[in-house]
């Protein structure tokens, strides 16, 4: 490109390209591969959809892990990647970025963002400090910050007794470090987090939560909450849930998104079959704005929310009455009718997102792991060693 074009006119031509011209167009120079590996050019590139792929799965079968995109007619085409997805749990989707955690959350932990759109995985360990440690209860969060398309990690944990405080690590792939979260940011030390599943909204991260209360008779109960993390601000919030629905509503549920947003979903048991209900609610301010039910309807056993289709349908993992494999479903809320879509898998490993694309990771080298100093030297190799796929 001529010299005579400012390099701002030219970085903005070359973000309108598509993800493997960006690619090459590293190569050329180390002016153009500095500032495409800025933040500011990974923002501008930004979020883009695909018409060939509408959606991004993972799941198990016999424990063996499966990534595919799923286009437009519910066909599977299976992800090119270099990574065994065997024991890898995804925990969200973010910004065309998956974070999945691969092994409990023990010493030599790691957290592993991969972007399949540019073919490449970053590992990062979780910190884990002492032997008391053992005696936490600990989950993580995960999300990419819109403001700057920065990825970030949340190592949450906090002592069975609800009297100890909360402890919570930030890590942010910008700084390539973990941090501790000041305790003016942190919720009371009463209030405890459901690790089965969280929602990424705009710039927040949303959790089923919940208050544990200690009585005098020395009984416990817990009073449920929506949870949030502000990834601008780095500060958790308590989002109380009108008593009308809280009534309402499976305990604990799960959460997810349909569009904007928040939707919370689960089983409510009865004699002789369950209820499984789906509410979508509206949060501005802090607050639940409103709340709306989009589904109600009895099943013989308890069906587990997945994502929707088009921002309409539900997808559905239905497990079998056994209890040893799942299906994936997806139900027509215009006929009311489940459609299978040939898919099995082990129960509890369906994920299902709108794929979209992003350049966040391309700077990085593939399979880098970051944190290294957590691992006790000579215990575990500290490369990013999760199979071939």
């Amino acid at each position: 490109m001529s010299e005579n074009v400012p390099i701002e006119v030219q970085m903005d031509i070359v973000r309108r390209l598509d993800i493997n011209s960006v690619a090459q167009c590293r190569t050329i120079c180390k002016l153009w591969r500095s500032r495409i590996d800025s933040m500011h050019f990974t923002k501008r590139f930004r979020v883009r959809m695909t018409s060939a792929n509408n959606y991004i799965l993972l799941y198990e079968r016999s424990f063996k892990g499966y990534a595919c995109y799923v286009d437009q007619n519910f066909g599977l085409t299976p992800v090119e990647s270099n990574i065994s997805y065997s024991g890898l749990t995804p925990l969200g989707w973010s910004h065309g970025v998956c974070g999945l955690s691969f092994g409990p959350i023990v010493r030599h932990f790691m957290f592993l963002l991969w972007n399949p759109s540019v073919h490449k995985s970053v590992g990062a360990y979780v910190p884990y400090y002492s032997l008391g440690q053992e005696y936490e209860k600990r989950l993580l969060g995960f999300g990419v910050r819109p403001h700057n398309f920065d990825p970030i990690i949340l190592k949450i944990a906090f002592p069975f007794h609800p009297k100890e405080p909360w402890s919570v690590q930030l890590f942010t792939l910008s700084s390539r470090s973990w941090r501790s979260l000041r305790k003016e940011f942190l919720l009371s030390h009463t209030f405890r987090i459901k690790k089965a599943s969280q929602a990424n909204i705009g710039h927040h991260i949303y959790w089923c939560g919940y208050e544990k209360f200690i009585g005098n008779d020395a009984s416990s109960y817990k009073s449920y909450v929506i949870v949030s993390f502000d990834m601008l601000s780095y500060r958790f919030q308590v989002l109380n849930i009108p008593d009308h629905l809280l009534r309402q509503l499976p305990l604990p549920f799960c959460v997810t998104s349909i569009g904007d947003n928040l939707v919370v979903s689960g089983n409510l048991q009865g004699d002789e079959h369950c209820v499984f209900c789906i509410w979508v609610l509206s949060i501005h301010g802090g607050t639940i704005s409103s709340f709306t039910n989009l589904l109600t309807i009895p099943s013989p056993i308890a069906l587990k929310l997945i994502g929707f289709h088009d921002n309409i349908d539900p997808f559905i993992e239905v497990a079998s009455q056994e209890g040893f494999t799942a299906s994936l479903y997806l139900y027509r809320m215009a006929t009311g009718v489940f459609q299978s879509l040939g898919i099995e898998g082990d129960p509890g490993s369906f994920f299902i997102k709108p794929f979209c694309q992003s350049i966040v990771l391309h700077s990085h080298a593939d399979r880098a792991t970051y944190c290294q100093e957590l691992v006790y030297p000579g215990l575990v190799d500290t490369r990013l060693n999760l199979g071939c796929h």
